[in-house]
């Protein structure tokens, strides 16, 4: 008995100062984790964001096939335009979580009955700008990094 009364008279617990540094290293390493995850999260729009660039590309490449049988002449695709003829459902923009605008902006461009480029605008942003020129971005050269915010609208 006398080695149980022992140690409990030499335990002595934490201090505050050792608290308050578990607690100091516990937030350094969540605030680390959070901007960690954000940037995954940033990272996985932009990549669902060429995606449906890429979703688009395919859906029009169908009616494409469809419109070459039946002697349609060519032209560009609108995402409207394969709204209607039930080619594609509705896209979410990934960065809003509403569907993407059904306008003329987003359209897939035809050149030598050939598919050669998308125009891509979400409700914030867009793959339709390279090198500051508005113009169909080529699919061989689709990637995150042109990803542009939309131009404020002029009043």
């Amino acid at each position: 008995m006398k080695i149980v009364k022992s140690l409990q008279k030499d335990q002595q617990g934490y201090s505050l100062v050792e608290l308050l540094a578990v607690i100091v290293i516990l937030g350094i390493i969540s605030a680390v984790g959070i901007i960690s995850m954000t940037k995954v999260i940033a990272m996985t729009k932009d990549q669902a964001f060429v995606g449906n660039a890429i979703t688009l590309k395919n859906a029009a490449h169908l009616l494409l096939k469809d419109e070459e049988i039946q002697g349609i002449p060519y032209a560009d695709i609108s995402y409207e335009k394969l709204l209607q003829l039930n080619y594609l459902d509705k896209i979410r923009d990934p960065y809003t979580g509403n569907f993407i605008p059904e306008d003329d902006k987003t359209y897939i461009r035809i050149t030598d009955k050939k598919i050669t480029g998308v125009c891509f605008y979400g409700e914030t942003r867009n793959l339709c700008t390279k090198d500051g020129v508005v113009d169909p971005i080529p699919f061989d050269e689709l990637s995150v990094d042109l990803i542009k915010p939309n131009p404020e609208p002029t009043e």
